[in-house]
């Protein structure tokens, strides 16, 4: 064949594709990633916890980087600061040579640090959990954060549900226990799963997100569910190629731990490809976040 023909094929074939699909198209990439505070600007109010800092343009070219080596399909982000700042990303990414034009982000109670996703394909209506509320020393509290909630259609025939968390930090504070916040927080997560598995349980569903806990914790063990209940999630056990497991460096105390989590359901667990799948390490961790990136390998099932 020509390449004047190869070309023409080429170009027919985009036009006669779906948006967002490519010709080779058999696995999804998924990454989830907390880039501690990806802000622009100052914060420009008090808040309870700490006020996030401008993010350094070192720390930005670090992140944009590592995502550039992994090319995420859909990218699950938590820390974010505002739609503008995702929208910077999103216009990084670009130029690096990750598209993902689709984003969506959830807008809760702590106005600076936001969960988002970022997409290569359409997102379907939002379904987001904004301001969900609970009680606590006999007052009403918010999810700092809300719970992030969409559809992905990665191809006519193939939809996956998103939902995404970032649970109170360990920090102290002085007028509630942290660590019941996080547990009622994990409580009402899992509330939501309930609803949005019992109402379509064939659906693939993937949770990502900080929670801020450890494996076995009562946060953990409330956001999966009963085992092998239709319900419940299974925390995939992701590591990097030295063999470690941990995604996050709490510099105060020197503490390495994993408190980031991917969750699949069921319907989407026969799908992952595990050795595929893991925990990004690189050089530039540390001035791209405090948190490392994971990494999860769909392989699409046959179109009918």
């Amino acid at each position: 064949m020509s390449w004047r023909r190869v070309l023409l094929a080429a170009f027919l074939f985009a036009l006669l594709t779906p948006a967002g699909l490519r010709a080779d198209d058999q696995t999804v990439v998924f990454v989830a990633w907390n880039l501690r505070n990806y802000s622009l600007k100052p914060a420009p109010a008090p808040t309870t916890e700490p006020p996030p800092q401008p993010k350094s343009r070192a720390s930005i070219s670090a992140i944009v980087q590592t995502l550039a080596e992994l090319q995420p399909d859909l990218l699950g982000l938590c820390e974010i600061g505002s739609r503008a700042d995702l929208a910077d990303l999103q216009r990084r990414l670009k130029k690096a040579g990750v598209n993902l034009p689709h984003a969506t982000l959830v807008e809760g109670d702590d106005p600076h640090r936001h969960v988002a996703l970022l997409s290569r394909f359409p997102l379907g209506p939002d379904a987001h959990w904004r301001h969900p509320t609970f009680e606590l020393g006999g007052l009403p509290r918010p999810a700092r954060r809300g719970f992030l909630d969409t559809s992905v259609q990665v191809r006519p025939d193939f939809s996956l549900r998103v939902l995404g968390a970032h649970l109170k930090s360990r920090r102290i504070m002085p007028d509630y226990d942290q660590a019941e916040f996080r547990r009622l927080e994990a409580q009402l997560l899992r509330t939501r799963l309930d609803q949005v598995l019992a109402g379509a349980p064939s659906t693939p569903l993937v949770l990502f997100g900080d929670f801020n806990d450890t494996k076995n914790s009562p946060v953990l063990r409330a956001i999966q569910g009963r085992q092998g209940s239709p319900t419940a999630l299974t925390a995939l056990t992701l590591a990097d190629h030295q063999g470690d497991q941990w995604t996050y460096h709490w510099n105060e105390t020197d503490e390495y731990s994993r408190i980031d989590y991917l969750m699949v359901n069921r319907a989407l667990r026969p799908l992952i490809d595990r050795r595929a799948s893991g925990l990004h390490r690189s050089a530039t961790w540390r001035i791209a976040s405090d948190h490392r990136p994971l990494v999860m390998v769909i392989k699409l099932p046959p179109a009918p």
